[in-house]
């Protein structure tokens, strides 16, 4: 099963119908996990004047030199993960304990009775709906310290934004940084942007469309952010780059959007690349360009990549005509899977190799098998790939777990075994080192138990 299809599936699954009710509305992580087939043909050295990896936190990272010659080692742990069930005898209060996986992989297990969920900034949180505006509020917040869950003050904001169609959210400061909670209907998104405590980008739809504001937390000033650009059309998405100069958009046509200069211009015009499928905004700013090359025959199909650089202007071709992974291709699944700078190639063997789109360098991993139906996503640094893969049968589970550290050139994974009537309903990264899985389940006096899972890798 893909990720895509895990996350429009989730409502056909059956699991106890008490527990299916408040289930089956959980928002699956938005981990990307793109299928391509294929046999590449990387372009050697693309982009080495290039930074290799910018991380969410706008600090460049190189690739150790060994990559470029290791073999990525590979670590199946032969310990398979007893996966705790729900606690019955939980308080009100967040259940911690630890574990170790192996010796190598640090698990935190935390349960809560009713619903609760772990900030980006590590607190764990409660949250009811305002009867008003049906945006979250945040009740109850825990630290996690030395293995147990402790109480914590924080104070909690309340925003009713000025815009043609209202909207309210919650949000706190901490840490020099924002966190936002999930906005009143009127609102499709709300993001913190990274760098500003006085600020966040209100995403508003109107049939359809979208529309972006940068909207000031403390005055309730909103500033249309395309409205000072030469006009593109109505615009489906925007991506922006974390130092807010640019931004990717699509409106039926792909728009690079330079907010310093005031300019809007075609990717194709830009680029020189006349035709493409797909742009994405990459962590360091830069754009992927993908075309798919449709061929004869069940699962072929080949890829074509490019990368952007709107500050040099320079577009460099990073992938020609590489065959795309496809579980139906003959004599058996092979091919890439793109994650942005990075790529999966399993060859016609079945070994697995990490291509480096910009370097032009592949890497084997020797040992490790690529699950077609596995998904896989990228760490906020760029520098580590999550791997999963997923029993669907009856209530979903994360039956293995692993991550490519492509810094040290490690591969380590390990087996999950399921208690009894836990449905895992998100996975995601954490942060650059810590993986999180989320849970419910019901104990014996039919309470549901929220559980999240904390990976250290």
């Amino acid at each position: 099963m893909k990720i895509n299809d895990y996350q429009n599936a989730i409502e056909r699954f059956d699991p106890d119908p008490t527990l299916k009710d408040r289930i089956s509305e959980a928002v699956l992580s938005e981990t990307r996990h793109v299928h391509d087939r294929g046999f590449p043909c990387i372009v050697a050295g693309a982009m080495v004047a290039l930074l290799l990896v910018v991380g969410s936190t706008g600090v460049a990272m190189a690739v150790s030199p060994e990559f470029c010659s290791a073999v990525l080692s590979f670590l199946h742990i032969s310990e398979t993960e007893d996966v705790p069930g729900p606690n019955s005898s939980l308080n009100g209060t967040p259940d911690v304990s630890d574990a170790m996986i192996g010796e190598t992989v640090k698990v935190n297990y935390i349960q809560l009775d009713g619903t609760f969920n772990m900030a980006q900034d590590g607190l764990l949180y409660e949250t009811r709906l305002d009867p008003d505006s049906g945006a979250a509020i945040p009740t109850n917040f825990w630290r996690i310290e030395n293995g147990r869950a402790i109480q914590t003050d924080i104070s909690v904001n309340k925003t009713e934004v000025d815009l043609k169609s209202g909207g309210v959210f919650y949000w706190y400061e901490r840490n020099g940084n924002i966190q936002v909670f999930d906005p009143s209907p009127e609102l499709a998104s709300v993001h913190a942007v990274p760098g500003r405590l006085d600020a966040v980008i209100i995403e508003r739809k109107t049939e359809g469309y979208s529309e972006y504001y940068l909207y000031n937390i403390h005055t309730g000033e909103a500033r249309d952010l395309f409205a000072d650009v030469e006009s593109m059309g109505k615009i489906e998405n925007a991506k922006f780059t974390s130092d807010m100069t640019g931004a990717l958009v699509n409106c039926g046509e792909w728009y690079y959007v330079d907010f310093i200069n005031g300019t809007s211009s075609a990717l194709t015009e830009l680029t020189g690349i006349a035709s493409f499928n797909m742009a994405d905004l990459l962590p360091d700013g830069t754009v992927q360009l993908l075309k798919w090359i449709d061929a004869p025959g069940l699962g072929a199909g080949y890829v074509d990549c490019w990368i952007y650089d709107p500050t040099t202007g320079q577009s460099v071709k990073v992938l020609d005509g590489a065959r795309e992974f496809n579980e139906f291709n003959e004599p058996g699944p092979y091919g890439v899977v793109i994650l942005g700078e990075y790529c999966i190639d399993v060859n016609e063997d079945g070994c697995v190799y990490v291509l480096n789109l910009r370097a032009g360098t592949s890497v084997p991993i020797n040992g490790f098998t690529y699950d077609p139906e596995a998904t896989m996503s990228v760490s906020p640094a760029g520098d580590k790939i999550l791997y999963a893969e997923f029993d669907d049968s009856g209530m979903m589970f994360v039956t293995r777990l692993g991550v490519i550290n492509l810094v040290e050139g490690t591969t380590i994974e390990f087996d999950r075994l399921k208690p009894a009537e836990l449905f895992e309903f998100k996975l995601n990264w954490l942060d650059n080192d810590r993986i999180a899985i989320s849970g419910s389940s019901l104990d014996h006096l039919d309470n549901e138990v929220t559980s999240i899972y904390i990976y250290e890798f």
